[in-house]
């Protein structure tokens, strides 16, 4: 089986190749016949990558460790579940179903062709062909998961005990669904591009696959967050470390594009940047699994590092190359003559500040992942970009987002008429003011917090009076709404589950909280807790020894309930790793780790955290996909763009008229069910806004009379903005290293004899260099830079822009007045007598 594996491989490497080399020549001599013949052998590159997968799978099952990927990454007492996960967990197999996944992408979207977008099929076939090669290449010399070993392994090595994870046993294979999926606008943009051309039926299959390609990468990143959160130990579930930076920034860019694409569909602008952003998020992704797999930034998640790396760059420049090239050459092809001009204050330019924003995120995440390897390998200085440094300024990026989303959503295309301004923008700001109020009160909010969470109740206040005017343009016929414009319907969950996400960001998710040691019998309280130390017990499994610990958790009704944080070793693995306990409510987490244990005395010591809205940001992800399982429902040839105050439709399709039956079903009266439902519709939308906002609410506050070690805040001040010189991405608080143990108390030491903060900082810069801040040091002109160039963007940018879009306007302006001042001389002139 193994060999006919190997075989596969090899006759998929070549069907690629003859699919790129049809494609070409498909191009060339506008020939159906070379794309089909192409098309074709595309198809069974993906029946021979299945064959290859089901043969190591085959191997991994059945212990053959004479495959050297099944003996070291599987082993005779692993259980089931971990073995057929294994198959992704290291280097060669995630290479090989990445390729699975990449093939049938490419086969399914070529098989559902639509018969108007055969136009594409020369350039559709060479376009996907490109990376198909590359991964074909992998498999079968770089990274070839079916080489064989020998002598012949004996009861296997054993999975990356941090992979034995349910989140993590599907956390990969989500995420690379959500990059193949965006092969198909890397594919069809490069095809538009090739063939000069943008049609309806183009946009309708670019936006579908860009919309799944958005949602299943955002499932995935929020896997891996999760499997971040309950095994790692820190109580967070983003750091901004490298890798998951690498699957941030595709998920960014298909964002844009998103945007971009109702732009285009709307509007007939910006089809240069549509296809660009398109094409670039599917090469992002190929950036990201560079950073990933090549072993040039060491990460926590970094599993599969390896000598890679030439290979992935050399390929992400050519394909950035290509897409880069191909824009410049034949972007001017794809503007349409009846594209409209000039940028008013409307929608569209809403939706083109929201770019910006969204942009500059991503140029703020490239420069800040890779600029550490560039200046190290070009100055041999090492520095460290890491979390301070990115939350300096995401905060700022999400104002911008919150309050356009707010404004845009309620702006018409082209005018950017306001509905009713008085109460879709007063009703919010009374509705955000006095729950702020009563939040602020209860909470003893900072002004940052009572500023954000405004800004958030406002935004969502006024999309729900979005909605309200929606179905009041539609005669309160809801059914209308759900048939017509369902793509609407989805957008405005998915923007929802933005606004719960940074209202569960705005709640401050985590940090050490405290930390006690109790005796077997023994309690201590906790935020609204009382923990009881019930004993430490010990559980054999087929590969692991777990120790937990067996905390009675009895809250302030008296509701009793056990958590038990583990501390789990592994037969491959010597080193003691955390397995979190949690205790989840509807409004918060109790959150323990058992940090260190004695099993004779019983003896057990916790760090405790309460995560009061953790769960709003596992709700948003929820919620987001609701959204675009609603959007890709609908038939978009059924879509409407817009209702106009009267209730009639508006044409502002991409040259599609309005749908028959729209207007006899507006001009019928709405039924009883109908208003019902237009009812129980925005009901159901204030239920879930003010569902978020009740966590954060409701949330347990702090005993001041808690009987716990709290950590002085003067070592927090200090300790996190040190990074822990042996772990990765974590900086001296989160980790339980000895380095930075040793490192916390030589701070102490400092501050009592009392030394400034600044002071303590040089101290550890002198020691250890530079690269121990977690951000770059302003202190010197490297830092400086780094830190003034996103300032001077972020404060500029928009400016920029606003000041560019107004020189076009005035372009336009004079060049309309220019040919009508030419009309009216030649009519004059025509009115003249000879």
């Amino acid at each position: 089986m193994t060999e006919l594996g190997h075989f596969a491989l090899g006759l998929g490497l070549c069907l690629a190749l003859y699919g790129l080399l049809a494609g070409i020549l498909a191009i060339r001599n506008k020939s159906q016949a070379f794309a089909m013949s192409g098309r074709n052998a595309l198809l069974c590159v993906s029946i021979c990558v299945l064959i290859a997968a089901v043969s190591l799978w085959g191997a991994i099952l059945s212990h053959d460790f004479s495959v050297r990927y099944a003996f070291r990454n599987s082993a005779v007492d692993m259980p089931h579940i971990y073995l057929i996960t294994s198959f992704w967990s290291a280097l060669e197999g995630s290479h090989l179903l990445w390729t699975l996944l990449l093939t049938s992408v490419a086969s399914i979207f070529l098989l559902t062709l639509r018969p108007a977008n055969r136009i594409y099929l020369p350039a559709l076939v060479a376009s996907a062909s490109i990376p198909l090669v590359f991964m074909m290449l992998l498999n079968v010399w770089e990274s070839a998961p079916l080489a064989r070993q020998f002598p012949i392994g004996q009861f296997g090595s054993g999975m990356n005990a941090l992979l034995q994870n349910p989140y993590m046993a599907i956390h990969p294979p989500t995420l690379f669904t959500g990059y193949c999926s965006l092969l198909v606008p890397f594919a069809f943009g490069a095809a538009a591009l090739i063939v000069g051309r943008i049609t309806q039926d183009w946009l309708i299959t670019v936006r579908r696959w860009t919309l799944a390609g958005w949602a299943v990468l955002g499932v995935g990143i929020f896997l891996g967050g999760k499997w971040a959160y309950v095994e790692l130990g820190w109580a967070g579930y983003w750091a901004w470390d490298p890798v998951e930076n690498s699957s941030f920034m595709p998920w960014l860019c298909a964002t844009a594009s998103l945007h971009n694409l109702l732009v285009l569909d709307k509007t007939r602008k910006l089809p240069r940047l549509t296809v660009f952003l398109g094409m670039l998020a599917f090469a992002l992704t190929f950036l990201g699994t560079f950073i990933t797999r090549s072993g040039v930034i060491s990460s926590v998640h970094s599993f599969a590092e390896s000598n890679i790396g030439p290979a992935y760059l050399t390929f992400v420049v050519l394909l950035l190359l290509y897409t880069i090239v191909l824009v410049s050459l034949r972007g001017q092809q794809l503007v349409r003559e009846d594209a409209e001009d000039g940028w008013r204050i409307s929608k569209e330019a809403a939706l083109l500040f929201t770019n910006f924003f969204l942009l500059f995120l991503l140029a703020l995440v490239l420069v800040g992942t890779l600029l550490p390897l560039i200046v190290e390998a070009t100055r041999g200085v090492r520095i460290s970009i890491q979390q301070p440094f990115f939350n300096a300024f995401a905060p700022w990026v999400a104002v911008g987002l919150v309050a356009i989303l707010g404004v845009g959503n309620l702006m018409k295309w082209r005018t950017g008429r306001l509905e009713d301004p008085a109460s879709t923008l007063a009703l919010p700001a009374l509705w955000s003011t006095l729950l702020t109020a009563a939040l602020a009160i209860r909470k003893e909010l900072d002004i940052a917090s009572i500023v954000g969470f405004w800004l958030v109740l406002w935004t969502m206040g006024v999309m729900i009076m979005d909605l309200v005017y929606r179905l009041k343009g539609l005669r309160w016929n809801a059914s209308v709404l759900w048939k017509f414009n369902r793509p609407y319907l989805g957008s405005w969950l998915s923007h929802i589950g933005f606004l719960v996400a940074i209202a569960g960001f705005l709640g401050a998710y985590r940090g050490i909280e405290a930390t006690t040691t109790l005796e077997r019998g023994s309690s201590t309280s906790f935020y609204g807790y009382t923990l009881t130390n019930t004993g430490l017990k010990a559980t054999e499994g087929s590969n692991y020894t777990y120790v937990s610990a067996q905390i009675q958790a009895t809250d302030t009704h008296g509701n009793e309930s056990i958590v038990e944080p583990r501390r789990s070793k592994y037969t491959n693995n010597e080193e003691w790793l955390n397995e979190i306990g949690v205790q989840s409510t509807a409004w918060h987490d109790l959150y323990l780790i058992l940090s260190s244990f004695d099993f004779k005395s019983q003896q057990a010591t916790l760090k405790m955290h309460i995560n009061p809205t953790v769960k709003l940001v596992w709700a948003s992800i929820v919620i987001m996909a609701i959204g675009a399982i609603v959007g890709l429902s609908h038939r978009f040839r059924r879509r409407i763009v817009d209702i106009n105050p009267d209730g009639s439709a508006s044409d502002n399709n991409f040259g599609v008229s309005p749908t028959e039956g729209l207007l006899s079903s507006l001009e019928a009266a709405p039924g009883r069910l109908s208003r019902a439902l237009s009812v129980a519709t925005i009901t159901l939308a204030t239920m879930v806004c003010c569902l978020g906002m009740s966590t954060v609410a409701l949330a347990e506050t702090p005993d001041s009379k808690a009987a716990v070690n709290r950590l002085d805040p003067r070592l927090v001040e200090v300790g996190k903005e040190l990074r822990c010189p042996t772990c990765q991405g974590l900086s001296i608080l989160d980790s339980n290293s000895a380095q930075s143990i040793a490192m916390k108390k030589e701070i102490e030491s400092q501050i009592e004899l009392g030394k400034s903060k600044d002071a303590i900082l040089d101290y550890f810069r002198d020691r250890y260099g530079v690269w121990i801040l977690r951000e770059p040091d302003s202190k010197s002109g490297m830092g400086l830079t780094i830190w003034s160039i996103p300032i001077a963007g972020l404060i500029l940018g928009p400016a920029v822009l606003i000041f560019a879009l107004r020189r076009k306007r005035r372009i336009d302006v004079a060049a309309e007045q220019e040919i009508i001042a030419e009309i009216n001389n030649y009519i004059r002139s025509r009115k003249q007598p000879v």
